[in-house]
C-alpha cells in the first residue's frame, strides 16, 4: 500500500521540497527573487560604499550615485538564476 502512495505522489512530494528549498535559499538572499527589491537595495548600498570608499575618479555625489546604480543592477543580473546552480 504504501508503495502505490509513494508512486502516486513521490514527484508532487519532490516538487514541494525543491520550492522549500528555494523558498529558504530565497529568504536567506542566496537565490533572489527577480522581483526582489530589498536585494538590490543591498547591491546598491555596497557599491555606493565601495565607490564612495574608493573615489579616484572623484566623481560627484551624481556621478557616485550613477556608478552605483550601474555596478548594482550588473551585480544583480550575475546572481544565479533559479537551477544556474552546480552540484
Amino acid at each position: 500500500m504504501t508503495d502505490s502512495f509513494m508512486q502516486n505522489h513521490q514527484s508532487a512530494l519532490d516538487n514541494q521540497m525543491e520550492d522549500n528549498a528555494i523558498q529558504d535559499l530565497q529568504n536567506a538572499g542566496i537565490y533572489p527573487d527577480p522581483d526582489n527589491d530589498d536585494i538590490l537595495e543591498r547591491l546598491f548600498e555596497e557599491a555606493y560604499d565601495e565607490i564612495k570608499e574608493n573615489n579616484i575618479l572623484q566623481l560627484d555625489e551624481d556621478g557616485i550615485v550613477f556608478a552605483a546604480k550601474t555596478r548594482a543592477e550588473r551585480r544583480f543580473e550575475e546572481l544565479p538564476e533559479p537551477g544556474d546552480y552546480d552540484d
